[in-house]
């Protein structure tokens, strides 16, 4: 959706207004924007992506808010991106319904560890870790419009949602689940596009300084090979941390992956650099300004 650069770009200054405009107004942002350097493809090393929100919901209108959202990548290639816009209605503090063109339920459980560390190299791989409707309005321009309920529960964090894209005629309906059982982070999702099963799910555990998981991403839709996922980061100290991800297909292919150092240059900015490899390429440079909000 929205082919256009400059809707990527526009949004890169959306920070500015996290948490603005009082009660009147009340704009709300949330998400993550990334800018910087990466050797994926000759022409194309500068690199912003952002997986955000901004959102509208002043007290005035009670329980109705809005919401601008983008997911995906530009570069000096191509803009492959999707746009989402919604009108909500929150029932309480954790439900809240999203109608136009909501986040899949897909997107949001078992989110690949590629994502963290390389976004400019994730977004590659949107068919085999994303939604169809995600992949398919980044790459294949679908309008993907639909439906979402997502909330949570003093244990569980669930979300489900229906999308249709009249062209090519497609309906993509998922579920997604995850909770916190001590150490452990489980999460999940099952997504259906028009017969085709695709699902996905992740285990991450603390042992203390060292945070590992392991997930596995089976896109049936998107007629991909599976993937079986491992990563881990361990905090040096409270500002720099170390980490890997490995991706491997089931079907035999070459292994993607690469290990980074992350420091943190403040409470919402950080700074990351490394080295990574898709499916044994020569290793190739990943360095880049991390904003989260």
């Amino acid at each position: 959706m929205w082919a256009s650069p400059r809707t990527a770009w526009l949004l890169a200054a959306l920070p500015t207004v996290a948490s603005a405009g009082g009660d009147w107004l009340k704009f709300t942002f949330e998400g993550r924007l990334s800018a910087g350097y990466s050797g994926r493809a000759s022409g194309a090393d500068a690199f912003l992506t952002g997986d955000a929100t901004l959102r509208f919901a002043p007290d005035w209108l009670g329980p109705v808010g809005a919401e601008l959202g983008v997911y995906g990548r530009a570069d000096a290639l191509d803009t492959p991106h999707e746009t989402y816009g919604t009108l909500t209605w929150d029932f309480s503090d954790a439900a809240r319904l999203s109608v136009g063109v909501p986040r899949p339920a897909f997107d949001g459980f078992a989110v690949s560890a590629l994502e963290a560390g390389f976004p400019a190299l994730a977004i590659d791989i949107t068919n085999q870790t994303r939604s169809a409707a995600t992949f398919g309005a980044m790459f294949a321009n679908w309008l993907p419009y639909g439906v979402s309920l997502a909330g949570d529960t003093d244990r569980l964090r669930y979300a489900v949602s229906v999308h249709s894209a009249a062209a090519p005629g497609a309906t993509v309906a998922g579920l997604g689940l995850g909770t916190e059982i001590g150490d452990w982070q489980l999460s999940g999702a099952v997504e259906l596009t028009d017969g085709e099963f695709s699902a996905k799910t992740q285990a991450v555990r603390s042992f203390g300084a060292v945070e590992a998981g392991i997930g596995y991403y089976a896109p049936g839709a998107a007629g991909a090979s599976h993937l079986a996922e491992a990563f881990a980061t361990f905090a040096v100290s409270d500002q720099l941390s170390l980490g890997a991800v490995v991706q491997l297909p089931v079907d035999g292919g070459s292994a993607t992956g690469g290990v980074r150092a992350r420091y943190e240059i403040g409470d919402s900015l950080a700074v990351s650099t490394g080295i990574a490899t898709d499916a044994g390429a020569a290793p190739m440079l990943n360095a880049f300004l991390d904003w989260q909000f």
